[in-house]
């Protein structure tokens, strides 16, 4: 037992020091913990594992949370303008993904066909871990908003390829017709996107009616609400992971008093799921079959990355007006295989009896596209042109806001505003503000002294978080009803406590930030901050 605990803590540790040579070289996360897997495998320590039940287990429980953080992670404001491109390429492109490569090694290779379809879709969708690394650590921020499409299309997909992955294993078993296998295709998402929804609207109404939990509450709790998403899901014939990482946006998305916690809590969970994951799968690979199956491997990989993801891209985004041939181009090459694929193939390896080593073609895939898409993402970037120096692949400022002690705020520029006209330089601003984003119509870009500001322009403004760790001034809030005595009125005309102001209204699915002459209205939630002695 003490050993065991020893070899544990010191393969995480190894792990996490490797998490930073990882950060600072640019090699994707999941290729240095694979490799390091490899290496233990290949040892005295832990030689001949090949439990894939148990591995089945493990690292399906792990991919809920990666699932999970995946959604907790997306800021739906930035990736609103790309959401309809990026959620047809993660369900029709993954389907088509699927379909053209699953033909390709059924009529090159020779596999069977349902098998094949079977390949096709356990390896349809991107890696979100990898496609954030490059993207991030290598600061790679793309025009027209392609970063923040690959961020929500390679954080979404891999649901669809689970999907697909259940309906081929359940037509290799038997006892299914195709006219049943798109049925269960479409119970699959549509109970897991019913089930998600539900658990996230009841959750925003437990948020909105202040229900927290001290001493650790909030992340043990929210941990048992991750589980029974997807478990309900998986229970009702759905998707699980499509369920909680809907679950995982819908709260991200929220605001409340616990979520920096939160995010540091989750930030630690994803990478022990991540180290845990990669690190077993590592052990489960074999050096001699990962070489007898590397031509066929290969073949596939250069056929993903060529002709199965370009086709699919192209033909899903040719009717989108607003998409160059430099941006299909690097969508295109962007298709990096991961972590979710083996974890598919675990699951179909221990599910069915196949006639090739699907794992090990899998596991040999993934390690070719980290190492020679990823590798080449952004040489492909700055040869397209996509490439665009003077932007920010962190604007959608999660990380920083939930993070770290800097807030962000949004002003937009109204007809006759004094800043109009106006250089940035010659605007009067606090020394600790700053404007970091200025965003012009659908355009967005990092502003210079030089920035003349314009009317209709909103403005991302940067500010220290003030901890109040006296507890000295104090939220509350209250909902207008018919009769309220601030129904009605002016804001300058109520007569408030001299230590009390009004911040904020919602009215319906707007906030409003209010001036003296905004009327208070029925049905208006009205937020005071009041300062105690």
């Amino acid at each position: 037992m003490v050993q065991a605990l020893i070899f544990i803590g010191i393969v995480v540790l190894v792990s996490v020091l490797l998490s930073e040579v990882s950060d600072k070289s640019g090699i994707p996360m999941l290729f240095i913990f694979i490799v390091f897997g490899m290496a233990i495998g290949s040892s005295d320590l832990m030689s001949n594992f090949d439990n894939f039940e148990l591995a089945d287990k493990v690292c399906s429980t792990a991919l809920i949370f990666i699932m999970f953080y995946g959604g907790f992670g997306t800021s739906w404001r930035a990736a609103k303008p790309v959401a309809g491109k990026a959620l047809i390429l993660a369900s029709f492109g993954v389907f088509f993904t699927a379909a053209i490569t699953g033909i390709f090694v059924h009529y090159v290779l020779g596999f069977p066909l349902v098998e094949s379809l079977l390949l096709g879709s356990v390896i349809g969708s991107t890696d979100a871990a990898s496609v954030f690394s490059i993207l991030r650590r290598r600061k790679l921020s793309l025009k027209e908003n392609t970063d923040s499409l690959l961020e929500m299309e390679s954080g979404s997909n891999d649901p669809f390829s689970y999907i697909l992955t259940i309906v081929c294993l359940a037509l290799i078993q038997g006892g299914i017709k195709p006219g049943e296998a798109l049925l269960m295709l479409f119970l699959q998402v549509a109970v897991g996107v019913a089930v998600g929804g539900l658990i996230s609207y009841a959750l925003v109404i437990l948020m909105r009616r202040n229900i927290f939990f001290k001493g650790g509450g909030n992340e043990v709790f929210t941990i048992a609400v991750a589980l029974l998403g997807y478990a309900l899901a998986e229970l009702l014939s759905g998707n699980g992971y499509l369920s909680v990482y809907i679950i995982g946006i819908v709260l991200g998305n929220q605001e409340f008093q616990s979520k920096r916690d939160l995010v540091a809590f989750f930030d630690g969970i994803n990478m022990m799921a991540q180290i845990l994951i990669f690190f077993v799968l590592g052990l489960l690979s074999d050096l001699h079959s990962i070489i007898e199956v590397f031509p066929a491997a290969l073949l596939v990989m250069l056929f993903m990355t060529l002709v199965s993801r370009p086709v699919s891209v192209f033909g899903l985004m040719l009717p989108m007006r607003n998409s160059s041939l430099p941006q299909k181009l690097v969508i295109s090459w962007a298709g990096i295989r991961g972590a979710a694929s083996i974890v598919f193939a675990i699951v179909a390896v221990s599910t069915v009896e196949l006639q090739y080593d699907l794992f090990h073609i899998v596991f040999t895939v993934v390690l070719l596209s980290l190492a020679i898409q990823g590798g080449l993402m952004p040489m492909v970037a700055i040869k397209t042109r996509m490439y665009d120096p003077e932007g920010d692949v962190l604007k959608t400022f999660t990380d920083y806001e939930e993070a770290r002690n800097v807030h962000f705020v949004i002003t937009e520029i109204y007809p006759d505003h004094p800043w109009i006209k106006q250089m940035l330089q010659d605007i009067f601003l606090p020394k600790d503000i700053r404007v970091v984003i200025v965003e012009r119509g659908e355009k967005q870009f990092l502003p210079s002294g030089q920035t003349v500001i314009e009317e209709g322009d909103r403005l991302v403004l940067s500010a220290l978080h003030y901890d109040d760790e006296s507890e000295h001034i104090n939220l509350s809030e209250r909902t207008i009803e018919a009769g309220d005595r601030f129904e009605g009125r002016l804001i300058r005309d109520l007569k408030l406590h001299a230590q009390e102001r009004i911040i904020l209204l919602k009215r319906e699915d707007e906030v409003i930030i209010p001036t003296g002459d905004v009327r208070i209205l029925r049905d208006d939630l009205v937020v005071t901050s009041w300062l105690t002695e």
